[in-house]
């Protein structure tokens, strides 16, 4: 246990850690915020939940597509100009959509072209920040530690930020949540931008003007992850409406929460010490816990037993999402790191959104077991991804652009048997 908090301790205490890290965390809260913020901003604002949802699924969009793109340069140009550029259209787009919004007769494309564009202008802030964290560990033990911390920001953004968004638009106004999210995506990127001591270098190889989704694993990852995602994102549905059948929709949060909390606490242990089991094993055995964890799922007829299941199958998910993350910045030299790390944020995205909207249908259609057996699946197939791609799973030699001076690289605090 102590072992356990003194690797998590020199982590943060490495040169300009806390830097980046704050920043990164704060400028996250918006992508488990923003969704739910239009949402509740333009339904009760215009009374239209078919436009409201509409307008959140644009921005989501508009984000994933916009993302990868805008790690692709920052790779090229810097991430601090790609920061302060994007602050200063999210803070026109964002504003203009709240006005739009808010004044009666703005015609409806309009608002549609504003969120698109305030999702585009949102960085992928944990692709940056895991970028840093790569080039400051550089050859340590201590880079899954970081991963694991930055997977159990992740959770916390995505399960707090929706209760800050609707806490704020219920009990301030309506476009409190939205506003809110909006200030943090530009102070975090303005913050972010001004820690330069931690930027990734830019030397760029002669793989340069190549896209890294096709280096290495990056692809592999990415579908493996498209995967991961349609489970979250099923698991999610299933789990709504296993609680609607009994009747007890309260229930929801409580059984995602435990789902939650068995990831965090997985992530928080990998994290806390050296695992001499080679990546690619312990990606194959924790996507196969996964898939076969939810399987009880199927038969379960209490919350009791329910909440006993989720907590075993979350408690493999953060775990398969740092090693996953490990294996793109392994397998990619340092000039494509940040835009390898976004595709898979943009995989999970799709993920998501295609796992909520096949478990809705099958919900509706035949109920939680048939959403929880399209989790399953989801995670079988990641799996056999996973099993398939293994020889894809390897790290490469950096290119000589981009490895870093002896000079230029930061003395990292050390704790006895960790370097």
């Amino acid at each position: 246990m102590t072992a356990g908090v003194a690797r998590y301790r020199t982590v943060l205490s490495a040169p300009g850690a806390w830097g980046f890290f704050l920043p990164g965390m704060l400028a996250r809260f918006p992508l488990g915020m923003t969704g739910i913020s239009i949402l509740l901003f333009v339904s009760e604002t215009r009374g239209d939940y078919g436009t409201a949802g509409a307008l959140s699924a644009v921005s989501a969009v508009g984000y994933a597509v916009a993302a990868p793109q805008l790690a692709r340069v920052a790779d090229r140009v810097g991430q601090h100009k790609v920061l302060l550029s994007c602050a200063v259209l999210c803070a026109v787009s964002g504003g203009a959509f709240v006005v739009s919004t808010l004044s009666d007769g703005t015609p409806l494309w309009v608002l549609f072209v504003t969120a698109a564009l305030t999702g585009a202008a949102t960085p992928a802030f944990g692709s940056m920040v895991r970028a840093r964290w790569s080039g400051l560990l550089e050859g340590s033990s201590l880079k899954g530690t970081a991963f694991a911390l930055e997977s159990l920001v992740d959770e916390v953004v995505f399960i707090v930020g929706p209760v800050i968004a609707t806490s704020l638009a219920v009990g301030v106004s309506p476009a409190a949540g939205l506003v809110s999210a909006l200030v943090l995506v530009c102070g975090g990127s303005v913050l972010l931008s001004l820690s330069r001591r931690t930027e990734p270098q830019r030397k760029p190889g002669p793989r340069a003007g190549k896209s890294a989704l096709f280096l290495g694993p990056v692809a592999l990852v990415a579908a493996l992850n498209l995967c991961f995602g349609g489970m979250w994102g099923s698991v999610d549905i299933a789990t709504v409406a296993f609680s609607d059948e009994k009747q007890q929709p309260f229930m929801t949060g409580v059984l995602l929460g435990i789902y939650a909390i068995g990831s965090s606490v997985a992530g928080v242990a990998y994290g806390a010490r050296e695992w001499s089991a080679p990546l690619p094993r312990i990606l194959w055995v924790s996507t196969l816990i996964m898939a076969v964890g939810i399987l009880p799922m199927l038969v379960v007829d209490n919350f009791v037993g329910a909440g006993f299941v989720l907590l075993l199958a979350g408690s493999s998910s953060c775990p398969a999402m740092i090693v996953a993350m490990m294996l793109v910045v392994d397998g990619v030299p340092a000039s494509h790191r940040t835009e390898a790390l976004a595709w898979q944020s943009t995989a999970l995205w799709l993920g998501v959104s295609i796992g909520s909207s096949v478990s809705g249908h099958l919900a509706d259609s035949r109920g939680a077991q048939a959403a929880y057996a399209f989790a399953a699946l989801c995670g079988g197939v990641g799996f056999v991804v996973a099993l398939a791609g293994g020889r894809r799973l390897r790290p490469v030699q950096a290119e000589p652009a981009d490895a870093p001076a002896a000079d230029d690289r930061p003395n990292l605090p050390t704790e006895s048997g960790i370097r």
